[in-house]
């Protein structure tokens, strides 16, 4: 006898996104798989958000709380859902219409989390042609097992992307993370099962300014912040490792991340101090992010591009390497208009320039 699906349930928090949260809604509510439980959490909105929100009432459960910051609204969100798999978005993110449909299908037991690539958007909802995480096809659960064997770590999307089972959800819930969720709780997920990937966009993640972890230039000041934070995640797995009497490799599990040697490198040419750092050089950060593109599943375009962008970055003068770090995040904004330019004479939309990497 066939097992029936799991039910789902797609948990949106909001706080003070007006703009932004009835279309996050709209896409949840838009699934192509039947039965998909919505609940709404809004934490205490005062920008009309609510408003918003009660269009929507008999089509969503509706949570209302004072004020308590992200992690409270998406414990309480978790506690009242009731799906086998729990779907996280932030109220600025767009789920694609057969998201859903699509995890369905290739769910199985022993898989404790499903993964897949966002697509960047800006705050107008336009493509901005790149794509987060480029997963190429290969990036399946036995690549995950033997990268996370490792290395002690995997490639892995925000919160959008991503979808748990409520089995693994109980072994860390509720969440005494500081802030987004996404960090623990992917990091975390192979010391209990299986990571399946989906080689292509299933939602939207949406770049505006204000997001938690802003890559528009304007948060540059916050690099020793993400490295601390990151630190504090992977202290949580060793403890859960442990706890579950998986082993994990020796050494820094940071060296295996090329997010965080890109972002140690950038915080020592900007002369931030960041915890570690007394131990590292810049040439030691650039052998690293080398290794690590070497051994990597990655196309080979996105391969040149970060390893040219990390020997610009190790070889530069700190002011030149200053102005291009801050060149790249702020790259949205030159590179767009000439999108829209293209767009507009060849009628391709979004699909005019080819995908890039992650930060």
């Amino acid at each position: 006898m066939s097992q029936a699906p799991p039910r789902v349930s797609i948990v949106i928090t909001c706080y003070n996104y007006a703009q932004y949260v009835g279309t996050a809604i709209e896409s949840a509510l838009a699934q192509s798989h039947p039965g998909v439980e919505v609940i709404v959490v809004n934490d205490g909105s005062t920008d009309g958000s609510a408003d918003v929100i009660r269009r929507y009432e008999g089509r969503v459960r509706s949570i209302w709380q004072s004020n308590q910051g992200s992690i409270a609204a998406y414990n309480r969100g978790y506690a009242e859902s009731t799906g086998d798999l729990v779907w996280f978005l932030d109220a600025d993110d767009v789920a694609e219409h057969d998201a859903v449909e699509a995890v369905v299908a290739v769910w199985r037991p022993g898989c404790v989390k499903l993964q897949y690539d966002l697509k960047i958007i800006d705050a107008a909802g336009d493509d901005l042609g790149r794509r987060f995480c480029n997963f190429v096809p290969g990036y399946d659960a036995a690549h995950v097992r033997d990268t996370f064997a490792r290395t002690g770590t995997y490639l892995w999307p925000v919160t959008a992307g991503n979808v748990y089972a409520r089995t693994y959800l109980e072994q860390l819930t509720p969440l005494k993370v500081g802030i987004g969720p996404d960090g623990l709780l992917n990091t975390v997920a192979p010391v209990y099962g299986d990571v399946i990937t989906i080689p292509r966009c299933l939602a939207s993640y949406r770049l505006h300014g204000s997001n938690m972890w802003a890559t528009n230039g304007l948060d540059l000041t916050r690099l020793p912040e993400r490295i601390l934070s990151r630190r504090l995640e992977i202290a949580e797995l060793v403890a859960h490792a442990q706890r579950r009497g998986v082993a994990l490799p020796p050494g820094d599990i940071l060296d295996h991340e090329l997010a965080f040697i890109n972002y140690r490198l950038m915080a020592m040419r900007l002369g931030q101090r960041y915890d570690g750092m007394q131990t590292e050089t810049a040439t030691a950060l650039w052998w690293r992010g080398m290794q690590f593109l070497a051994s990597e599943l990655m196309p080979w375009p996105s391969k040149l591009m970060h390893t040219v962008w990390l020997g610009v970055i190790w070889l530069s003068p700190r002011p030149l390497a200053g102005a291009l770090i801050q060149l790249r995040f702020q790259r949205a904004r030159y590179t767009q208009p000439i999108r829209r330019k293209l767009a507009s004479w060849f009628g391709r939309g979004g699909d005019v320039a080819a995908s890039s990497g992650s930060e």
